[in-house]
């Protein structure tokens, strides 16, 4: 008898409990569930994430979606919570193309949605490997960054630039708002370069402004390629830039000090403080930062300064440091040698950290952003011993070293509680603190720099190894 008994209450709890379950997943009958999907062909690349997007609407609830493509092993399922009920969801999953794969190869994305009424719906997504992600690439010949158009000889603006894409190119367009400037040029064909070659009228008055050059390509999905040039259209040269780099070399690899800016000014009258590590040392003067073009001030064949792109250096015959003055409108020049007699900054590799000022000894690290192991911190600056500088052996106002610049970088060379210390503030220029001007920001590509603190010139140079 209580073996029968034990059978009954077993059956029926066994019942009850498999009722309750069932009444919790127990939903009415719906409508099927609404996927609509971002696109229906998604191209991709070999190590490329692409993104997998829909929106997935259901009257009752969703209670899962599948994205499988077999040939890739992926067979990812997203679960949906029934308390409360999921009703919309915007989907977006990424996945990355194995390297292995070809860029030939092309594979089906299968959607399932699944609603909690059990009412399923599919959708193949086309995905194709020959995917081209890459914007048009945008070569200024001019003007180039920055440059200085200088009205008094023309107020001539010449743009020239070169267009290159795979794929080919859609259009390419000159703006500027200032200058009324609006030119869209439509190409046929997909032709993968284009050069555009313009000259355009300034007004006579100084200005600067900005020009805009856009690129689109004719890809499936199309890439735009943007770049912004400022240009400076002036009666006379706001700066003037010492360079002793060969015609040709790029000027914006570098983050800080090359070329190097002007350390006066009186009226078109510059003078530069520089310093020859070498007999016959070749420099040239630049009226514009980012390139040689189009001021480029050196010697014609009668050994007179002239404005011109294939003048020859002026050569400084010995080394050590010049007063040089230059002047870009009257086109003349002065260069004396001289002996500095500012502070020399001596045995700074030997520095020591103390809190009596009496028993301290100087050393010079960096404190700033954007270099690896730097803070704001002197402490940091002096415990983080690969971020000291030393003494240049062959020049005892310069002090020398390496770093790893992370991006756009900001600094103040500095030793025990900013003494001393010399502020990075703009167009490379190392002030002893304490100064007027705060520190400034210089973009930079991530890599390796060598550094020259130069106490005599208070300029830095930050130049990539």
């Amino acid at each position: 008898m209580k073996k029968i008994k034990f059978l009954f209450f077993l059956a029926f709890f066994t019942l009850f409990f498999t009722g309750c379950e069932d009444n919790k997943d127990d939903f009415p009958a719906s409508e099927k569930p609404i996927l609509t999907v971002a696109t229906t062909e998604i191209y991709g690349a070999p190590t490329r994430k692409f993104e997998i997007k829909a929106a997935l609407k259901d009257d009752l609830g969703l209670r899962s979606v599948r994205i499988q493509i077999p040939e890739l092993a992926l067979d990812k399922v997203i679960s949906f919570a029934t308390e409360p009920l999921v009703t919309t969801y915007d989907l977006s999953y990424f996945f990355e193309i194995p390297a292995d794969r070809g860029t030939s190869e092309t594979f089906k994305i299968k959607l399932t949605v699944t609603d909690v009424s059990n009412n399923i719906v599919d959708q193949d997504i086309n995905l194709r490997l020959d995917g081209e992600f890459d914007a048009p690439a945008i070569a200024m010949i001019t003007p180039k960054e920055g440059a200085v158009v200088l009205l008094s000889t023309s107020n001539q603006m010449p743009v020239h630039f070169i267009v290159n894409d795979n794929s080919g190119i859609d259009f390419v367009q000159v703006k500027c708002v200032a200058l009324g400037i609006d030119e869209t040029v439509q190409l046929t064909g997909s032709p993968q370069s284009y050069t555009f070659n313009k000259t355009y009228a300034l007004p006579v008055t100084a200005a600067n402004y900005v020009l805009t050059i856009t690129a689109k390509d004719k890809f499936a999905i199309p890439n735009t390629g943007v770049l912004n040039i400022n240009v400076v259209a002036t009666n006379e040269y706001p700066a003037i830039y010492l360079c002793d780099q060969p015609k040709g070399t790029n000027l914006t690899t570098d983050a800080v000090g090359v070329p190097m800016y002007f350390h006066d000014k009186n009226g078109q009258d510059f003078e530069f403080k520089y310093y020859a590590n070498t007999n016959n040392k070749e420099v040239y003067f630049l009226g514009q930062e980012s390139d040689f073009a189009p001021h480029c001030f050196g010697l014609n064949a009668s050994g007179n300064l002239t404005d011109d792109i294939t003048s020859a250096p002026i050569i400084l015959p010995t080394k050590g440091y010049y007063k040089i003055k230059v002047n870009p409108n009257t086109l003349t020049y002065t260069v004396t040698k001289y002996t500095p007699t500012s502070k020399v900054w001596a045995d700074v590799a030997n520095g020591l950290w103390h809190d009596d000022e009496a028993q301290r000894r100087p050393f010079v690290s960096i404190c700033g952003g954007g270099i690896k192991d730097a803070n704001w911190d002197t402490w940091n600056a002096w415990a983080q011993t690969g971020l000291h500088l030393a003494n240049n052996p062959d020049n005892p106002y310069q002090l020398v070293g390496e770093y790893t610049l992370t991006g756009t970088m900001e600094g103040t060379f500095t030793g025990q509680w900013w003494s001393p210390s010399w502020r990075l503030i703009k167009n490379g220029i190392a002030t002893m603190s304490p100064g007027d001007n705060g520190n400034a920001k210089y973009p930079a590509a991530p890599g390796v720099y060598k550094v020259i603190l130069d106490t005599e010139l208070e300029r830095a140079f930050i130049t990539k190894k």
